[in-house]
């Protein structure tokens, strides 16, 4: 499966990630929750669009029904959802991306689109590289979902702003957020880095 990223995740960052894999769902139920909440924004803030407003309410859906999903499994295992903590990854991406903004908008369903396909391509190394088959299949399982947002919020944003705004500014977005990827350490989380996890193991 192809990913429309400038850096790509080692697989090397599944047997690191799954070590804890009560912190990964509870990191994980909290991205759910925060696309859900992201979806929202984003229709609050732009009612003229109609194609956000028609769209993105089934993404807030969606993403509410992951959450309890990922919640049951937590739950199932013995684990509780804990408190909401930073995501740096999201925060440093909007804070790069910010100086060279021309337009809110545009970044944030470009953004979007990017957050959501480094999530369909850590969900795939975990659907075929963790040991647990269980959680195997609850990422497996969330694959096609993930790859539908992913493709939404690309499609929005050249149908707001024009294919060729759109993609010249999702060039420039896609190599920041190759750059904060690969400079992030390692946590046991859905969108953390891997320089912290390979030093630890050499």
């Amino acid at each position: 499966m192809g990913f429309p990223l400038d850096w790509l995740t080692p697989p090397e960052w599944v047997a690191e990630v799954e070590r804890a894999p009560l912190a990964l769902l509870s990191d994980h139920a909290h991205c759910e929750l925060k696309a859900a909440t992201n979806a929202q924004a984003l229709i609050a803030k732009n009612t003229e669009h109609r194609a956000i407003v028609d769209s993105l309410g089934e993404v807030a859906v969606e993403e509410m029904q992951h959450f309890v999903r990922v919640v049951q499994e937590l739950h199932a295992r013995g684990g509780e959802l804990g408190k909401q903590i930073e995501n740096v990854y999201a925060a440093q991406l909007h804070a790069v991306t910010a100086a060279t903004r021309t337009s809110l908008l545009l970044d944030r369903l470009l953004l979007a689109h990017l957050i959501e396909a480094r999530s369909l391509e850590r969900f795939y190394l975990l659907a075929h590289g963790l040991s647990d088959p269980g959680l195997r299949a609850l990422y497996a399982e969330l694959l096609p979902s993930e790859a539908q947002h992913q493709g939404l919020f690309v499609r929005l944003a050249r149908g707001a702003f024009g294919e060729g705004i759109a993609d010249t500014r999702l060039a420039t977005l896609r190599r920041l957020e190759g750059e904060v990827m690969a400079a992030l350490p390692f946590s046991h989380s859905v969108h953390s880095g891997y320089a912290a996890a390979r030093a630890a193991v050499q």
